[in-house]
């Protein structure tokens, strides 16, 4: 199987300056060894930067929902039938992260000075960056990856070697691709489990559109072709069909026959993940530090 007749690779590079920096340890009063003792120092208000972080955060969390993990830092794989749709989302939320980069380089000024009281003799000019926007970036690039060429380069223990790496990665992907699907699809009836089972709760229509956008996508994702997953994706797509939150909000009688239903999927799903994870599975969501430009991949990178 070449998973890049299907789709192709994506990374999302983003930096965001933090508006920090360590304290220099003769600026730390204390009475212990200051060799172990770090303290931070920070530069702004944090309130300042947070609208430019939730936009970043909220970009990767609509991106990954949209791809699959894959087996090198960072990188992720898109199928080519979302490609456009998220090549036109990222565009949206990278107009949206420079619009807000671009209000706090114009009040860079008014944010360092509303700190410079608060700092005291801490503050310092010097710490801040004289061009403030180039802290900022927004981007992210589409490519392939091939197992290296039989070619002079490489000698043949090397090329043996590189081929047969590049076959874990394909493989190590495949497996990755197939859990990742079932603990999405598992965590979200898990949910809607919940929400509808025992005492009454709250029902945001956010629980529907999250459940609905997977089951939409979810063709397109399911490269590895499970069909004992795609049979109980079949079942919940027929369970929620044209179900609205607020007549789970309204109406108690439908809310426990769908609840009844829901739980027959997610019994079926509980012996699909044996063992199931202790905990939710997240790819790629920590917060990164300052800057997260990387290096590209090892393997031979083309662009799509």
């Amino acid at each position: 199987m070449n998973i890049f007749e299907s789709g192709c690779l994506i990374k999302l590079d983003t930096s965001v300056w933090e508006g920090r920096i360590n304290l220099p340890s003769h600026d730390i009063q204390v009475d212990a060894d200051k060799e172990l003792i770090r303290a931070t120092k920070y530069l702004v208000d944090r309130d300042c930067l947070k609208p430019i972080k939730q936009i970043r955060h909220k970009a990767r969390k609509v991106l990954y929902g949209k791809t699959l993990p894959f087996p090198i830092k960072r990188v992720l794989f898109i199928p080519k039938d979302i490609l456009s749709e998220v090549d036109t989302i990222l565009k949206q939320f990278q107009q949206l992260f420079y619009a807000r980069t671009a209000y706090f380089e114009r009040h860079f000024d008014l944010f360092q000075s509303a700190v410079k009281g608060r700092l005291d003799h801490l503050y310092n000019p010097m710490d801040y960056p004289a061009d403030i926007g180039s802290r900022f970036s927004f981007s992210w690039q589409f490519f392939v990856i091939d197992a290296p060429g039989q070619s002079g380069v490489l000698s043949p223990e090397i090329y043996r070697r590189e081929k047969e790496n590049f076959q874990k990665t394909m493989a190590e992907f495949q497996s990755m691709a197939v859990t990742t699907l079932r603990t999405r699809f598992a965590e979200l009836v898990d949910h809607m489990v919940d929400r509808l089972s025992g005492e009454k709760k709250v029902f945001r229509d956010s629980m529907i559109d999250h459940i609905t956008t997977f089951l939409t996508d979810f063709e397109k994702l399911n490269i590895n072709h499970d069909e004992a997953l795609s049979l109980q994706v079949e079942r919940c797509r027929s369970v929620i069909s044209g179900v609205e939150a607020e007549a789970l909000r309204s109406n108690d009688l439908f809310r426990a026959a769908l609840a009844d239903k829901m739980e027959t999927i997610q019994e079926a799903l509980d012996r699909m993940m044996v063992p199931r994870p202790k905990r939710k599975l997240r790819f790629n969501t920590q917060e990164e530090p300052t800057s997260d430009r990387e290096g590209a991949p090892h393997e031979d990178c083309v662009p799509c």
